[in-house]
């Protein structure tokens, strides 16, 4: 994927519909990283995506901004 287009793509997955970095957490372990994303009403998911560049892409960006990452052992 062409990296603006893959910029575009990202931050309109992450804030297309309103969301802002404190909808977004990482859970990491010793041998992955998992994107989760808390509602509005306070609930939490694992946020999996299937496309690895993609994916990679939005953890990518999130770390970037400083997202709350959640060390798991």
């Amino acid at each position: 994927m062409e990296n603006t287009a893959l910029v575009i793509i990202v931050e309109d997955f992450l804030f297309g519909r309103g969301q802002n970095l404190d909808n977004y957490f990482i859970e990491q372990t010793p041998v992955s990283e998992m994107l989760c994303y808390r509602n509005s009403e306070g609930r939490e998911f694992d946020l999996p995506i299937c496309d690895d560049e993609l994916a990679a892409a939005v953890i990518k960006r999130l770390k970037e901004m400083g997202v709350r990452i959640i060390k798991l052992s």
